[in-house]
């Protein structure tokens, strides 16, 4: 449920530190062998043109490049008998040198808090076995010289190790820069919309920059599952980074309930770079989350949220179950569901400067009885908060969420609420809904009963789900409810819940 806002345009992976060596030093260091053979073809070829044509001038295209046509070999006298000796092979079919050692090794790979290290699950020669990103051709199809793959995965056993998705890196190399490049602006273009996807939505980008990268950049898109029932969202973030003649691609996976911006993937895209060329990335890169949010925040004005402005499980209530008093509530890994059930697009959309997310879920016997989930967002003026609240509150109003009708229901119209809080907000808007509960797929009358909650003070919106389960009746004191006080104690706890989390979400404002 994470959708962290970052002013992505003032982030650099290059993180400040130890002084880094010039990319050509450590081109000419990490690459030395596979170089030293094009650098004799090249120089022989240079030597040969002097000898023939005299001095030559290179204009401003540069050496290395075609600055003049290069002039013809005068005709040989009736003395001399032209050679027919055949040209070299390695002069006009590249070799090329590519290794697994090429490719990023696991304390390259960043993992973004919580979530546990990555760890090496499997090396292939080649692209390895079915794709790697559904938004890609392979790299075959772009003349790419040699190939390598490695998929990680999160450390098992961790906690959030389900939540955290896989990570695939691809190395390849080609005949020269300008085919890498080429290769890289194809593959870029495809992840930018990856068209090969029905329904998908495109979240953001980051360029990759700094260290050996000649170029590159990430893009993320997202989208629905086959069963989009719980409005949960598939996000592949995609890397493509060029570093001369050779090509890293990494593909982050994993289930989200809103964009999640890939600081992280960026610093182990440059990571990669390294390895590419076959160096090791400089301490000032390397992976951890504390490094990836030190280059951020060096640039970046100081954060106003924090996991400050969230609830925490003890403020929330106790569900009164039968045999027992309370169960406890318990602080789950981002989840891919939603805010709010009838949220009608991606929070990033709403264009908030900043926010932060928590969930929690409350367990019986195995089965989830209960569920919490908290946005608090932070906007740069009052204008676009207030514009903010009015989205939120026509999601509320109509519950234009992607999902089977046959399986939702409004109990009751959006209204406004009191929260009683101090600092006094300025204004906040209610609505129940009901909808199916899971009953692995076979009937049930499980039901969800849904208190979704929009509040704000001045630039702060803070977002609450309150849901517990219920059916045939709602969760009330008496089933079917007859009079008011039936709703005393659900309404109570409700009411605990959102103010608990809006007294927290608005503590260090006036």
């Amino acid at each position: 449920m994470s959708d962290p806002i970052s002013r992505l345009d003032q982030f650099r992976a290059d993180t400040p530190g130890a002084p880094m060596k010039s990319a050509a030093e450590v081109r000419q260091r990490g690459d030395q062998i596979r170089r030293r053979q094009r650098a004799l073809v090249t120089a022989g070829a240079v030597a040969l043109a002097a000898v023939v044509a005299g001095p030559i001038i290179f204009l401003s295209a540069g050496f290395g490049e075609r600055a003049i046509e290069p002039q013809p070999a005068p005709a040989p006298t009736p003395s001399q008998t032209p050679s027919t000796v055949a040209p070299s092979p390695s002069a006009s079919t590249p070799v090329s040198d590519l290794t697994r050692a090429n490719l990023p090794a696991e304390d390259d790979m960043v993992a973004e808090d919580p979530y546990p290290q990555w760890v090496q699950a499997q090396t292939y020669d080649g692209e390895g076995k079915g794709d790697y990103n559904e938004c890609l051709p392979a790299l075959a199809d772009s003349d790419a010289l040699a190939t390598f793959r490695r998929d990680f995965t999160p450390q098992a056993g961790q906690e959030y190790a389900d939540s955290a998705g896989t990570l695939k890196a691809v190395v390849a190399e080609f005949g020269s820069a300008d085919e890498a490049e080429k290769a890289r602006t194809k593959l870029s273009a495809a992840a930018s919309s990856c068209a090969a996807v029905d329904g998908t939505e495109v979240a953001g980008s980051l360029p990759v920059e700094g260290g050996v990268v000649t170029g590159g950049d990430i893009n993320v898109v997202t989208y629905l599952p086959e069963d989009d029932s719980t409005n949960a969202r598939w996000e592949v973030a995609t890397a493509v980074v060029a570093v001369e003649d050779r090509l890293v691609v990494l593909t982050r996976r994993r289930g989200v309930q809103d964009y999640v911006s890939p600081t992280t993937l960026q610093t182990s895209a440059v990571n990669a770079a390294y390895r590419l060329v076959g160096s090791s990335p400089p301490p000032a890169t390397a992976s951890s989350s504390a490094s990836s949010s030190a280059s951020s925040s060096a640039s970046a004005p100081a954060a106003i949220l924090s996991d400050a402005h969230l609830v925490v499980a003890g403020s929330l209530p106790g569900l009164p179950m039968e045999g027992e008093s309370s169960a406890v509530w318990q602080q789950v890994a981002p989840q891919p569901t939603p805010t709010l059930y009838c949220q009608g697009a991606w929070l990033s959309s709403l264009k908030a400067a900043e926010s932060v997310s928590r969930e929690f879920r409350l367990e019986n016997g195995g089965s989830q009885i209960g569920k919490v989930n908290v946005t608090v967002l932070e906007f740069a003026e009052k204008e676009n908060a207030d514009a903010a609240f009015e989205t939120v509150h026509g999601w509320l109003d109509t519950c234009p969420a992607s999902m089977d009708d046959a399986k939702l229901f409004t109990a009751r119209p959006v209204e406004s609420i009191a929260i009683g809080t101090t600092p006094e907000i300025d204004r906040a808007a209610q609505t129940l809904a009901e909808y199916a509960g899971d009953c692995g797929g076979e009937g049930c009358d499980a039901t969800w009963y849904d208190h979704q909650t929009v509040a704000q003070l001045g630039t702060r919106l803070v977002l609450v789900t309150h849901a517990e389960a219920g059916g045939p009746c709602p969760p009330t004191t008496a089933c079917p409810p007859e009079e008011a006080s039936d709703y005393t104690d659900w309404d109570r706890r409700v009411a605990q819940t959102v103010e608990a989390t809006v007294d927290r979400a608005f503590q260090d404002l006036p």
